[in-house]
């Protein structure tokens, strides 16, 4: 991966319809989009049906900005954090009724501010565009098809019940069979562990700030950081010289 840059030193520009990040001496061919909380606004739905979990338990609710700080994968050691006890109820059965109620009510929730505008651009530019992500497989055809975005993708990664090889293995696999080189791979996720995916795909990453983890979390991986995909949508517009997130 290239050495990121800090804040206040980066600058994107365009060229010859491939994305370059300034001063990192790469071009990026293909993007990988995580879903949820990156293209799906969906971090602080999910935070209210833990929140709910923990009320029905008598356990103290938390504020957006806590589940922000503690959300993290694997999600067993989230719901630890936010005080369930697995002595008294199984992470299975927790994580069962939070599926159970999320995938209820999911298409409730809209597209991050300008998700479409800033997948649009993308495609303009002529690069690859694919959704590498932890839900379900048969889950993510069915939301990305209920949002029509379909058309913005070449493939959709999401995760096979029966193998489950997690989305850190769903990514090496596609980088190993993909016909593309690793420096001209991007991802773009909203959470810490979309930085170590990443790490172990040897692929960039930028975080987005409006999603499931903190800006402060996010900044720790000294991986690109932005408040939101307008950002992103911004520094990728053609034939600009303008600062981005800084």
């Amino acid at each position: 991966m290239g050495l990121p840059l800090l804040q206040s030193e980066r600058s994107f520009a365009i060229r010859s319809d491939i994305v370059f990040l300034s001063g990192m001496s790469l071009a990026y061919e293909v993007v990988l989009w995580d879903w949820n909380g990156t293209l799906l606004d969906d971090a602080g739905f999910g935070s209210g049906i833990i929140n709910n979990m923990m009320r029905k338990r008598g356990l103290p609710e938390k504020s957006r900005e806590e589940h922000s700080q503690i959300f993290d994968f694997p999600v067993i050691g989230y719901y630890e954090r936010a005080g369930f006890d697995f002595s008294k109820e199984p992470f299975e059965e927790l994580s069962h009724e939070f599926i159970d109620a999320y995938y209820r009510d999911v298409k409730r929730c809209s597209l991050q501010a300008g998700a479409r505008n800033v997948l649009e651009s993308v495609k303009q530019k002529g690069c690859r565009q694919l959704i590498l992500s932890a839900s379900r497989q048969d889950h993510l055809e069915d939301q990305v098809l209920f949002y029509e975005l379909t058309g913005f993708f070449e493939e959709l990664l999401g995760i096979d019940s029966v193998h489950a090889p997690g989305k850190t293995g769903r990514g090496c696999e596609w980088i190993e069979s993909a016909n593309v080189s690793r420096k001209n791979v991007l991802l773009i996720g909203d959470t810490v562990h979309d930085a170590q995916v990443a790490g172990k795909m040897g692929i960039d990453c930028w975080l987005v700030g409006s999603g499931h983890n903190s800006e402060s979390r996010l900044r720790e991986t000294n991986c690109p950081y932005f408040n939101s995909l307008l950002e992103i949508e911004s520094a990728l517009r053609l034939n600009t010289g303008e600062r981005a997130g800084a």
